[in-house]
């Protein structure tokens, strides 16, 4: 009896290792199974990316072909360069997205925009001739610019003089200063021979030329015999109303 039932435990035992063993290479087999399913789609993104990049590098070459050779188109018609340089292609053709067909799509369609913004000169700096900054002075320094900036003066004062940068005029333009007071006009003027740009120009008057009265006074600028600045101010005041003004 005893040998019966040993023999009935042995079978019992023998059978569920068999049916873990079957379990274990069922499992095996799923694992497997889907490593290799991991691996194939692994593989086909893969391939599918680098497809795309080799696109997009290919897009890119095409792109900056088109763009050397429409500038150059453009250069042949007369277009100033400064209006092409900012020329960039619009590539209207979209790139192939992974997990799709990875086809190749036609050319890229090339769209030229010349640049036709206006160049504006600074208005700080006028690209035709002008004087600017025009000032009253006492005297000039060494770089002819003005000295002691004012536009009041005494009858007594030596020299009274009107200073102004001269911005891009060329060489045998004509300068001139029309002073005035009273219906009372002095006029000076000159040509130089060389370009005058961002220098200082000047005149003075002084009592050889118009002597000096009490009053309100004016001078212009003038470029070849055109205005280049409106009328300036400046005042003259006698030695009694000059010592009221210091006491």
């Amino acid at each position: 009896m005893t040998l019966i039932l040993l023999a009935a435990l042995f079978l019992v035992a023998c059978q569920r290792q068999n049916e873990v063993q079957l379990t274990l290479i069922a499992q095996n087999a799923t694992l497997e199974a889907e490593m290799e399913g991991v691996r194939q789609t692994a593989t086909v993104d893969a391939e599918r990316l680098q497809i795309t990049v080799v696109f997009m590098n290919t897009l890119v070459g095409q792109a900056e072909q088109n763009r050397v050779q429409m500038q150059a188109t453009l250069l042949t018609r007369g277009t100033p360069a400064a209006g092409i340089e900012n020329v960039q292609p619009s590539l209207s053709t979209p790139f192939p997205t992974p997990g799709g067909s990875g086809a190749v799509n036609p050319p890229p369609t090339v769209v030229v925009t010349p640049d036709t913004t206006q160049q504006v000169a600074p208005t700080d700096v006028p690209s035709e001739p002008a004087l600017i900054n025009a000032t009253m002075a006492p005297g000039v320094g060494n770089d002819d610019c003005a000295v002691g900036a004012t536009s009041n003066f005494s009858i007594s004062t030596p020299e009274i003089y009107i200073v102004a940068t001269g911005q891009s005029i060329p060489a045998g333009t004509n300068i001139a200063a029309r002073f005035s007071i009273a219906g009372q006009e002095i006029l000076h003027d000159f040509t130089p021979d060389f370009e005058i740009d961002g220098a200082c120009v000047w005149f003075f008057i002084d009592q050889t030329d118009l002597e000096f009265r009490a009053g309100t006074w004016s001078v212009q600028l003038e470029l070849n015999g055109a205005p280049a600045t409106q009328p300036i101010p400046f005042t003259i005041t006698g030695e009694d109303a000059m010592a009221e003004d210091a006491g």
